[in-house]
């Protein structure tokens, strides 16, 4: 039988030549192509070459020629079918069984390529005819050409029914329509709405260069969005896509730099200018799915966001997202754009040189994180600087490659060590804070929240008296906490206290060692200072907060372990309420 066609690109995308012969010749990098010695004959100067980019090997002393499928055929003296299960293995593809599932799945997918083709032309068509006055010319005023238009088949879907009469016209069923994520049914009726009128689209591929999806800006000034998606679909999965990285990889041979962006028209306009090695996220955070996705080509990411403040928070949540995947051989990097520019922005204003001189500065994995981190750390207190030792060690515990976990350490306590603590060598730090930081180590994250939590209410027996019900209401972990919190409360309520000096001399007489343990490992002394009474209860707001969040998370995790147990549709219900309370 007959394998269908995508299923032979797919693997042939997946598979780089170079990655097949490897395994039976050994290859050295000549400028765009790989040499080697012949596997078809014996000999002493290389006369074999492999061309990723164009996807076939060539001897020069026998002639031979051909792609990873002839390879193997010849190698492995083995017949067609039996190169394609090879490959498809070493490809980590589930083999084509023939069923008739997998032949509907088959027509499935040529119908909704189809299908995306046509709507696709059909906005090209519309752009480059009846709007090229208006839709073409906003485009071009942005700078980009006509050949950079063309190349990512930009087009304009106007606000009429003509394309969803063509495409059922063409035999398309509504239910087609809308699974594709080109339009969806008006709430409570049939009615076909499509989802992209009024907009410029911009068409989505995957890494193999199938039709996915599509983006869309708005060229009307009261549009709800700016930019809109196609919705999640069988096809269309956002979190493992990247735009443009199915023409990005083409450039692997040139470069091992990836430059991943937010939006369409930063990918758009950076290829415009001659950048091409570029991609961009699909609307939704950076995944660890689409970094190994990048990583297939490329050695070198360089994420590359917006300067304002939304993009440098996107920035810091990226990093430590990704921090976990990294893996030797593997690098990623952070520029940053001047404050409320945007890559599009930038390079339209400065040119490609400057651009690419900005790429230069960027900053690596591990230093974007301390950076964020270390950023409010008191130099000169050993309790500060000791936190952050172990806040960033919980951070690359995540890491799942022993190796970089191990380095990536190494790196925070160098950067540590030469940032917090060499310039501050010339002072004399008592020895005995330093004791006490290195013992808050050994403590919980929880445990360090309840003691500084008492820390605040014990100073400010005043402002501590009128929560009393918020005192009592709350559960504590720890059980030498729970006891001095409950006698806290009753000293409140029976005894006429008003100072922290006063509440301190009673408790200490049977509390003596929990005292000094709160006043050892708070965290907040500095920031529980002179407070007023608005200030106290905002930090007192913000403990309930964060006390409310823990006992959330546990009784979440409990859910997870009793579904994983004994799923039922009460407790998924229960679970689903929670996570969105």
């Amino acid at each position: 039988m007959k394998y269908p066609k995508s299923y032979i690109e797919e693997i042939r995308n997946r598979l780089k030549v170079s990655d097949v012969v490897r395994l039976k010749v050994n290859l050295k990098k000549r400028g765009k192509e790989f040499v080697g010695l012949s596997p078809f004959k014996n000999e002493k100067t290389p006369s074999f070459t492999v061309n990723d980019e164009k996807g076939f090997y060539h001897c020069f002393s026998t002639g031979e020629h051909g792609n990873i499928f002839d390879f193997a055929m010849k190698l492995e003296n083995i017949n067609f079918g039996e190169a394609v299960k090879l490959l498809a293995q070493r490809a980590g593809m589930q083999p084509y069984r023939f069923t008739k599932e997998d032949e509907k799945i088959e027509k499935e997918t040529q119908r909704v390529q189809r299908l995306f083709q046509l709507f696709f032309d059909e906005c090209k068509k519309k752009l480059n005819n009846d709007f090229k006055q208006t839709h073409l010319k906003y485009l071009l005023d942005r700078g980009l050409t006509n050949d950079t238009i063309n190349f990512f088949n930009l087009g304009f879907c106007e606000n009429s029914k003509l394309i969803q009469d063509q495409l059922l016209k063409d035999g398309f069923t509504s239910e087609e329509l809308v699974n594709s994520g080109l339009f969806y049914k008006k709430d409570g009726t049939n009615e076909l709405i499509n989802r992209f009128k009024n907009r410029i689209i911009f068409p989505i591929q995957n890494y193999y260069n199938n039709f996915i999806g599509c983006g869309g800006r708005a060229v009307l000034d009261n549009a709800l969005a700016k930019y809109i998606n196609s919705p999640e679909t069988n096809y269309f999965k956002k979190g493992f896509n990247l735009f443009n990285l199915n023409h990005a990889r083409k450039e692997s041979s040139n470069t091992n730099t990836l430059i991943l962006v937010e939006g369409y028209m930063d990918v758009v306009s950076l290829y415009n200018k001659g950048i091409k090695n570029v991609a961009a996220s699909l609307g939704t955070a950076i995944t660890t799915a689409q970094i190994n996705l990048a990583w297939k080509n490329f050695d070198k990411i360089i994420i590359c966001f917006d300067g304002d403040q939304s993009g440098i928070d996107a920035s810091y949540r990226a990093a430590e997202r990704v921090l976990k995947v990294i893996q030797p051989g593997k690098d990623i990097y952070f520029a940053k754009i001047p404050k409320e520019q945007d890559p599009d922005d930038f390079v339209n204003q400065f040119g490609k040189d400057n651009f690419l001189s900005l790429l230069n500065q960027s900053k690596d994995l591990s230093e974007v994180i301390f950076n964020h981190y270390a950023r409010n750390t008191n130099h000169s207190k050993p309790s500060e600087i000791a936190f952050l030792e172990k806040k960033l060690f919980e951070i690359a515990d995540q890491i799942e490659d022993t190796l970089s976990k191990k380095y990536i350490k190494n790196s925070f306590k160098n950067k540590i060590f030469e940032t917090l603590i060499r310039k501050k060598k010339n002072q004399t730090h008592n020895p005995d804070e330093i004791k006490k930081a290195s013992l808050r180590l050994m403590l919980s994250k929880e445990e360090i929240l309840e003691l500084s939590f008492l820390n605040l209410v014990l100073n400010y027996p005043k402002f501590s008296e009128s929560k009393i019900e918020d005192l009592s209401s709350l559960e504590l972990n720890f059980k030498d906490n729970k006891v001095f919190l409950s006698e806290l409360i009753s000293s409140l309520l029976n005894e006429n206290i008003k100072s922290r000096d006063d509440i301190k001399k009673k408790l200490s007489i049977n509390f003596n060692n929990i005292i000094n343990r709160i006043e050892t490992y708070g965290n907040n002394k500095e920031i529980t200072l002179n407070l007023d009474e608005e200030a106290y209860q905002n930090i007192f707001d913000d403990y309930l907060n964060e006390f409310n969040l823990i006992n959330k998370n546990k009784e979440i995790a409990l859910i997870e372990s009793e579904l994983a147990k004994n799923p039922s549709e009460k407790m998924y219900d229960k679970y689903i309420s929670l996570k969105n309370s």
